[in-house]
């Protein structure tokens, strides 16, 4: 082959033919980053979020963790149950905890053949917790069971009462 046939589109470095089809190396890189960009954002996304609600809640604490039924028993006379519920406040601050019980009957209508009946709800209130003080109070059911009743926290609030005293001594 004689340099006569080399069409006018030389390589610029070696004299020859670029051969078609051939992709320049910074295609390839540009390529390369944007796929990179593309599949590490969200998961940089993802991972800043996780990060953001770990520092967010690190000291968060839900106000059933402090709240507990200490014994559950059906009442001789009544039939209805009775739970002992105790109240370990650990809070950062002085409050008032509302506790919601559920009352259930294991035996219900069937005799103990089917799942357990519903045997009422009530409510008790804790107030002016301090920090780290326990509290004890008995809550009767108000509908009588058959057999040994099951007494469980549906629900715990917290409320704050620290706030409320420090906002009423700002007054003149």
């Amino acid at each position: 082959m004689t340099l006569s046939g080399i069409p006018s589109y030389p390589d610029q470095h070696t004299g020859m033919p670029r051969r078609p089809g051939r992709t320049p190396r910074w295609v390839v890189v540009l390529i390369v980053v944007m796929v990179s960009l593309v599949v590490l954002t969200p998961v940089a996304l993802v991972v800043g979020f996780f990060y953001a609600w770990q520092e967010n809640h690190k000291d968060m604490r839900f106000p059933s963790w402090d709240v507990s039924v200490a014994s559950c028993r059906r009442d001789a006379v009544t039939g209805g149950p009775v739970a002992e519920v105790r109240v370990t406040s650990e809070a950062k601050r002085r409050g008032s905890y509302t506790v919601y019980l559920t009352f259930r009957d294991p035996w219900g209508k069937d005799g103990g053949e089917g799942r357990s009946e519903a045997a009422g709800r009530r409510t008790v209130v804790f107030k002016d917790l301090a920090v780290g003080a326990t509290a004890t109070r008995e809550v009767a059911g108000p509908v009588p069971v058959r057999g040994r009743p099951h007494c469980v926290v549906a629900d715990a609030t917290f409320l704050s009462t620290e706030l409320a005293e420090a906002s009423k001594s700002a007054m003149p």
